[in-house]
């Protein structure tokens, strides 16, 4: 709506211009009503050639034909437009960039004149251009140190489309890690510093794109940066190391080392000029300042202690400037010189003796601690020389290092495992020998084995293997283990014990004897196998396996599977293949347990009875037909015998009970044909009229005297009991209506259809007269309306009763009973008054108040016996209401409890006021009344439950009494006021406040224990339990020095303080109230405890001694070592002040009092006269005070330490290492020597990196061993630095490498890829199918893996299955049958030759195929009897069938495929085993009387399998067919009268298609025959005369109406 009248506003100008220039003519012409004449039209330049861009719509007022075009030029060459429907085309491609918009002219017109209307079209732009760069090439030059974040060049790049697709954004592509660009100005700065030496150039790749989010487009430009070179790198030399060797005859003038030095500023680099720094020792090397030429200056002399360990030189390179001067850009480099000796010593041993204990248990690679040390003197290859061991068992021994230089602690390690038992000493000569002849070295070793209990008990056998009968006595001997120890003494004795205690064997711990100590039992144990533990004196112990095979002995009898069997068949039935089917279980093995069955004893027929076995089962059969008659009471007691095979046989026996079933052949038979009886009319309903008794042959309780069945025809006022015989009233009797009855009585037995048998007797009754109607009610009940307070004598209502009898039998009597004291009534004429008693409809007692509202009137007859009425007349009054009763208030007096703290409109209490009245008068009403000191509750006006309007608060008010007014809504109203006190409850909703809340205490630490430090003030506004506080601290008191009073809130200390512990506390207080658990409040105080201090403690040193060494050219006042000593006491008691006490007195060192700083003194230190110095220095508070103590400061005076460590060899190899390697296997020496003396020239070794843990070194003689297993696999080789450290500061080091390669071995175990894996099959796969590939590996990657089946695995399993010993790959080999087995276990062997094996477990789950069809069990039902009024719905019958298939294909669905006639039946299958026969529609015995159904089992599977079953059901007969006359239409017929008595009128003729008793008919003349002038035969239908002839005079048409009645139960009738 909106735009239409936009629309309209920009209209209505054209229309007013058309007015003004319209020459008044008829015509009006057209106009334009598009929005876009008035604003403009916006068109994308990227609309294709040919598209419709508008429509333009004109309106013609004379709705003319409307013709539309395009004036001009340029509008014609870019839109065409439609003529007839104004479409408006694009005739050529729009450029926003070439031509932003157009001004185009459109025209309309009509037959009788033009309209032209002006558009102004937008060309809309769209990101077609890509950015431009300008001024390219991009290039700069930089110095290379320019700083970071100086911008060094600016890029440019436009793009000529609007908004988004016109803006530019500058990046590198890639990211440059050296430069940055200004996404936005394009200004690139540097970020990171930069070297001329690494990179001189760069090239960027600048990308400047736009910012279209649909569609951005960009460009890439090249920017070229040169780096120009600065003089900012110092010189470097090179050909490093400068490291060498000179003999130490090499003649003066030699040249050493060439030093070469370069200037790393390559754009213009400067000369170089040399110096020696430091170590020219006797400026014994000359070097060349401009050359770098390194040359000898003097002699040598190894021998020499300031050349023996070489020289470590120092060299300076400096960059000359132009003019030859030194410039401050310089490097330095140290190198060693080391200089080489001449061979002049002999090694030498440490000791001429070692001995040594070790224990036998030692392991290989054991190190023994000895303490033994080589050396030769000489330097280099002079001083290598080899040890090694002589002697008997030498080989028992490995010494390392084996091939020494210079000086070496030697190993001794185990080689092989030792015994003590087979050499428990050693002896050996250690010789050390250089290739100089008479340069050898002597030592002799000795070495003593410990005894140790190293040899476990070993079993003569790995398995003990005996069988014993399950009948062995308890106490034999089974058998005996034996395991032998090696060890001598206690270690080699030999106990013996079980792993865990079996309850029927014992084990002699001493002899080894196992006994049986309990009896066996085959059937529960057939094995035993036990673990027996070997263990020796030294608590080796080793474990064995004794199996116990248990054989069988015929123990167990035979046992049935029932307590008695039954079976059944009818007399003179022929040979029955199968009566009773049993079966007997034994639990022995076989043969024992295999079972014969025989007929042992009969209580009669004996002969007739055979027993064979069939399928496992004993079927008892018969051979002869039996006589129903000559079986006592039709029951033969078998008794079975089951005997096992076993020697002595063992048997049971089991009782069977055979049930024979008679046949019906004797017909019930009454004593008498007929009975004559009279009785009294008003006989009671259901009284005895007779007893009659029919008798039957027959001896079975199917077809004998029990099984007779009593029927009764001719008048439904009688019954017969259908097993006693006995004729009773059925109702009340009237000799008015009916005098006489004939009954036909009929006896029938229990056969069914042709084979049941009847007798017949008939019975005449007649009626005697009496008195016997009773007076009757008319119109009752009666319900009348009363208005409460009713005057007296007023009428209330009339009561009427008749009774039919004539005179006095007929006259009435009326009566109130019971009485009612509020009425009075007419005993004629039966009318009711107020007898004046007050009527008060709210009469409390509730005896009374129903008399008022119910009357009983009672009346009898005047007859003889009088008779009453059968029931009382009723007369109920509705009291209505007056109001009369002011409402009650309940449960007076009302008191009520709340808690405080409750959300408004919480409830309160429920009011509760009756009013006895009703309606409107007895409608109660609550208020409460006006005036209340408090509104904090309101009443609700109908329910009367009180609710609280605010809060309530316990501590404000703690009670409240509320007036509640009741008025009932009577008129006038009447009302009660009652009192309700609302009691606040307390609820613990008061913190407990301290006052103050801060407390500050201060202590001195020496306070007594048990101190009263502070009394807290808290208090709790709530009452009773929640305000009774406890106190607590909870923060602050870590160390319990301090407690509070539960109750009084007071804080003491509990033991003494300690201020140099803790020097104050924070202690937080609590304050819990008792209130109820999960709702207690607490409030907190903090108590700041100060302690303040005692000087209670001496300095105390840091060290409870110095040592220091210094060199003995240390510059007087040089500092050794600073003592510190503290004193946990504050301000003065803690300062403390030092002093020497002993061991200065030359006066060689000095003390700072105030610092502990050791100085030295006034006097030097000649470590030639005392190489150390033990001072005293005392640390104290005051000069005579007792705090105080003393330390000890020893001064060890050293040598000047200036020498390194040089190895002999840069870097040492070690190649073929093998990986499995023991731990302590010797890797490697290495070998530096340290020219210093003392411990300036020991060295210690150490690894510094590269060994990963896998290799230690021996710190003294440089032996590299193996500390951790290697692994090839995880790595092949090692590349160690190994540093030399002298032992003097400043601790100088040298370093070299040693490399250490690996030689792969079978050491890694084999690896399955996977754990386990699963397979899933089908059964009855064929033959050579692959199930699934196992797959392993090994790191080792050396042999090939083969697989196998462990032997353990189940032998089905392995028969089925088999694995490709190269491949991994299972296939069947075998029928795989999932009834059989439908999950297997395969353990798959991997083995690549090595030690360690892998093993891991398949497991195949087989699934099922539809391959077994369903078999109908013995127990289903083959034929059924159903009654033919059986409900639909019923179950008639059950079947059950089974299918060995899984799944779907198992589960049976049961159908019935033929045989259910009119779909009479259905079946309902449950649980996928049992079908449910039901009856589907109702059934019809007369229609058919009987179904043979086959009922088909089918199961799930694809296609299914089916089997069929065939069900006979038998229809029963009921009553359900009435009697059906021959002729519908009735008998016409005439007869004389005056007749003879018989004579036949007529018989009447009717059907029953019902059997049995219910189609036997019985003929009754129901009416028509009051004057009985005729007789009908019950039986035969014909109707006779009486001996009375009929008289046409008295009666000349007789309408007889006659009942045919059938003997069913319910009879039905016609």
């Amino acid at each position: 709506m909106k735009h239409q009248v936009a629309a309209a506003s920009r209209i209505l100008p054209l229309l007013l211009l058309l007015e003004l220039v319209s020459p008044g003519q008829g015509n009006r012409l057209p106009y334009f009503i598009n929005y876009f004449f008035d604003t403009y039209l916006l068109i994308n330049e990227d609309t294709p050639v040919g598209s419709s861009v508008t429509q333009l719509l004109a309106r013609d007022l004379d709705n003319d034909p409307l013709v539309f075009g395009v004036v001009g030029e340029e509008a014609s060459r870019f839109f065409a437009v439609e003529s007839v429907t104004g479409v408006v085309w694009l005739r050529q491609p729009l450029d926003r960039e070439t031509k932003s918009e157009f001004t185009v002219e459109f025209s309309v017109s009509d037959s009788q004149g033009v309209i032209k209307g002006t558009v102004n079209i937008q060309v809309g732009d769209v990101n077609d251009n890509a950015p431009q760069f300008h001024n390219q090439p991009y290039s700069v030059r930089i110095p290379e140190n320019t700083p970071v974040g100086t911008p060094i060049f600016i890029v440019n790049a436009t793009d000529p489309d609007q908004g988004a697709g016109g803006s530019v954004l500058y990046s590198f592509q890639p990211p440059s890690s050296f430069f940055a660009i200004d996404s936005g100005r394009g200004i690139v700065s540097v970020i990171r510093e930069l070297d001329y030496e690494v990179t001189q150039a760069y090239q960027l790749q600048v990308n400047a794109t736009d910012q279209d989010k649909n569609k951005p487009l960009s460009t890439l430009a090249n920017l070229a940066i040169t780096i120009t070179d600065v003089q900012d790198m110092d010189p470097i030399f090179i050909n490093l190391p400068y490291s060498t060797n000179i003999y130490e005859n090499s003649p003066p003038g030699t040249t050493v080392r060439m030093i070469t030095a370069i200037d790393q500023d390559k754009g213009r680099p400067r000369g170089i000029g040399y110096t020696i720094v430091s170590g020219n020792t006797n400026s014994i090397f000359a070097l060349d300042y401009i050359s770098g030429a390194l040359t000898l200056n003097g002699p040598l002399d190894r021998e020499n202690p300031f050349y023996s360990a070489g020289f470590i030189l120092t060299v300076k390179g400096t960059e000359l400037n132009d003019d030859r001067t030194p410039s401050n850009a310089s490097v330095t480099t140290t190198f060693n010189i080391l200089v080489i000796d001449i061979n002049d010593n002999a090694p030498e041993f440490n000791s001429s003796e070692y001995s040594v204990a070790i224990p036998e248990l030692a392991q290989v690679g054991f190190a023994l601690p000895l303490f033994i040390q080589v050396q030769d003197k000489d330097e280099g290859p002079n001083s290598v020389f080899e040890v090694y061991l002589v002697g008997n068992n030498s080989n028992h021994f490995i010494i390392s290092p084996t091939s020494i230089q210079g000086k070496a602690d030697i190993r001794v390690r185990v080689a092989v495992p030792l015994d003590f038992e087979t050499i428990p000493r050693y002896e050996f000569s250690l010789f050390a020998n250089e290739s100089v002849p008479d340069h050898v070295g002597f030592a002799r070793v000795k070495i003593n084995l410990i005894n140790e209990n190293d040899n476990r008990p070993v079993f003569s056998k790995a398995l003990y293997n005996v069988s014993l009968l399950e009948n062995t006595t308890v106490g034999t001997t089974v058998l005996q283990v034996h395991a032998t120890d090696n060890d001598v003494g206690t270690y080699g004795k030999v106990s013996y014990f079980f792993s865990d205690d079996p309850d029927r064997f014992s084990l002699d711990k001493d002899t080894g004897v196992i006994i049986l100590t309990a009896r066996l039992d085959f059937e529960t144990t057939q094995r035993y196998t036990l673990t027996v533990i070997a263990r020796d004196g030294g608590g080796e112990e080793t474990t064995g396996r004794a199996r116990i095979n248990v054989l069988d002995v015929n123990d167990n009898v035979p046992t049935f599977q029932k307590e008695a069997y039954l079976g059944a068949l009818r007399e003179n039935e022929p040979s029955v293949a199968q009566v009773v089917r049993l079966r007997a279980s034994d639990e022995d093995s076989p043969p024992n347990n295999q079972i014969s069955y025989s007929i042992v004893q009969a209580s009669a027929f004996r002969e007739y009875f055979d027993i064979t076995v069939s399928e496992g089962y004993g079927v008892i059969s018969v051979n002869h037909p039996l006589d129903y008659e000559q079986v006592a009471n039709g029951v033969i007691y078998l008794t079975v015998m089951a005997k096992d095979a076993g020697i002595p046989p063992l048997n049971s026996t089991v009782p069977v009970t055979i049930e024979v079933f008679d046949e019906n052949d004797n017909p019930p038979t009454f004593s008498k044909p007929s009975y004559v009886i009279t009785i009294m009319e008003d006989i009671m309903a259901g009284a005895t009229v007779l007893f009659l008794n029919a008798t039957d042959m027959d001896r079975s309780r199917e077809y004998g005297q029990e099984s007779i069945i009593y029927s009764l025809e001719g008048s439904s006022h009688f019954r017969i009991n259908a097993r006693s015989g006995e004729i009773t009233t059925t109702s009340l009797l009237d000799r008015e209506a009916k005098s006489e009855y004939i009954l036909i009585v009929r006896a029938v037995d229990g056969g069914v259809g042709h084979h049941q048998k009847t007798g017949i007797a008939m019975v005449n009754i007649t009626l005697l007269d009496i008195n016997d109607n009773y007076p009757t009610w008319k119109d009752e009940p009666y319900f009348i309306n009363l208005v409460e307070m009713t005057p007296p004598n007023s009428d209330v209502t009339t009561v009427v009763a008749v009774d039919p009898d004539l005179g006095e039998n007929g006259t009435v009597v009326y009566s109130i009973r019971p009485p009612n004291k509020f009425y009075s009534l007419n005993s004629t004429t039966g009318k009711i008054r107020t007898s004046g008693v007050l009527l008060d409809r709210e009469n409390p007692n509730a005896q009374e108040a129903q008399l008022m509202r119910r009357i009983v009137v009672s009346v009898t007859d005047c007859g003889r016996p009088p008779l009453r009425a059968t029931s009382s007349a009723t007369v109920f009054v509705n009291l209505l209401d007056l109001n009369d009763n002011d409402p009650t208030f309940q449960n007076l007096p009302f008191v009520a409890e709340i808690a405080e703290g409750l959300p408004a409109g919480s409830s309160v209490f429920q009011v509760v006021a009756i009013d006895l009245d009703e309606g409107p008068n007895g409608q109660v009403w609550y208020r409460m009344q006006v005036g209340m000191p408090r509104m904090d509750f309101l009443i609700n006006s109908t329910s009367g439950l009180v609710s609280s309007t605010a809060v309530l608060d316990r501590e404000r008010i703690p009670q409240y009494y509320l007036r509640v007014v009741a008025s009932d809504a009577g008129t006038p109203a009447k009302s009660s006021t009652s009192t309700l006190t609302v009691k606040v409850l307390d609820v613990n909703d008061e913190n407990p406040t301290f006052f103050p809340a801060v407390y500050n205490v201060s202590l001195p630490e020496d306070v007594a224990r048990d101190f009263k430090v502070v009394r807290l003030n808290c208090t709790d506004a709530d009452i009773g339990l929640n305000a009774e506080l406890s106190y607590f601290i909870t923060g602050g008191n870590q160390d319990g020095k301090f407690s509070v009073g539960f109750r009084d809130g007071v804080v003491r200390t509990v033991v003494s303080l300690d201020r140099e512990t803790v020097a104050s506390y924070t202690l937080i207080l609590e304050a819990i109230d008792n209130g109820p658990t999960g709702n207690r409040r607490t409030g907190t105080a903090t108590v700041y405890v100060t302690v303040l201090d005692v000087n209670d403690n001496r300095p105390i040193f840091l060290q409870s001694s110095y040592e220091v060494s210094v060199p003995e050219d240390i510059p007087a006042a040089s500092s050794i070592v600073q003592v510190k000593a503290t004193d946990a006491d504050e301000g003065i008691n803690g300062r403390v002040w030092y002093r020497i006490v002993k061991g200065n007195e030359h006066n060689h060192f000095r003390i700072n009092p105030s610092t502990g700083l050791v100085m030295r003194g006034v006097r030097h230190l000649d470590r030639e006269q005392n190489s150390s110095h033990v001072l005293e220095v005392e640390a104290y508070n005051t000069e005579q005070g007792p705090m105080r103590s003393s330390v000890r400061v020893i001064v060890y005076v050293e040598d000047v330490n200036d020498e390194v460590p040089v190895f002999t060899q840069r870097q040492y190899n070690r190649l073929g290492l093998r990986e499995t390697a023991g731990i302590g296997t010797s890797v490697a020496v290495v070998r530096a020597t340290d020219r210093d003396t003392g411990n300036g020239g020991l060295v210690s070794y150490k690894i510094v990196s590269g060994a990963e843990g896998k290799f230690e070194i021996d710190e003294s003689t440089g032996l590299i061993t193996t500390i951790e297993y290697l692994d090839y696999e995880t790595k092949t080789s090692y590349l160690m630095n190994v540093s030399a450290t002298d032992q003097a500061p400043p601790n100088n080091q040298g370093f070299c490498s040693v490399y250490v390669s690996l030689l792969n071995e079978l050491d890694e175990a084999v690896q399955f890829s996977n754990s386990s894996y699963e397979a899933v099959i089908m059964e009855n796969i064929p033959l050579g199918s692959e199930v699934l590939r196992v797959q392993a590996r090994s790191i080792d990657n050396l042999n090939q893996i083969t697989y196998k089946f462990d032997p353990n695995t189940n032998p089905q399993a392995l028969s089925l299955f088999k694995i490709n010993g190269i491949t991994g790959v299972i296939t069947v080999k075998g029928q795989v049958d999932r009834e059989k087995g439908d999950f297997y276990t395969l353990t798959v062997v991997a083995d690549d030759g090595g030690p360690k094996i892998d093993s891991t477990v398949v497991t195949i789950t087989v699934l099922d195929e539809n391959d077994n069809s369903p078999q109908f069990d013995i127990t289903s039902d083959s034929s059924v009897s159903v009654a033919e009024d059986s409900a639909v719905g019923k179950r008639v019958a059950l079947v059950l069938a089974r299918d060995p298939d899984a799944g779907r294909n198992g589960q049976v669905t049961f159908s019935l495929t033929s045989g259910n006639i009119g779909r009479a039946f259905e079946i309902r299958t449950t649980n996928g085993t049992y079908g449910e026969v039901f009856v589907a529609r109702p059934l019809d015995r007369e229609l058919l009387d009987h179904y043979t159904l086959r009922i088909q089992a089918s199961d799930g599977g694809v296609p299914p399998r089916r089997k069929e079953h065939v069900l006979r059901v038998n229809i029963l007969d009921v009553n359900d067919n009435p009697p059906v006359i021959d002729s519908p239409f009735g008998y016409n017929v005439s007869v004389s009268e005056n007749v003879g008595g018989g004579t036949a009128v007529a018989q009447v003729r009717a059907t029953d298609q019902d059997i049995g008793l219910n189609s036997v008919l019985s003929y009754y003349i129901t009416r028509g025959n009051e004057d009985l002038t005729f007789r009908m035969d019950r039986v035969t239908g014909e109707i006779a005369t009486r001996p009375s002839p009929p008289d046409r005079e008295r009666q000349s048409f007789y309408s007889l109406v006659v009942t045919v009645e059938d003997e069913g139960n319910p009879s039905l009738s016609l």
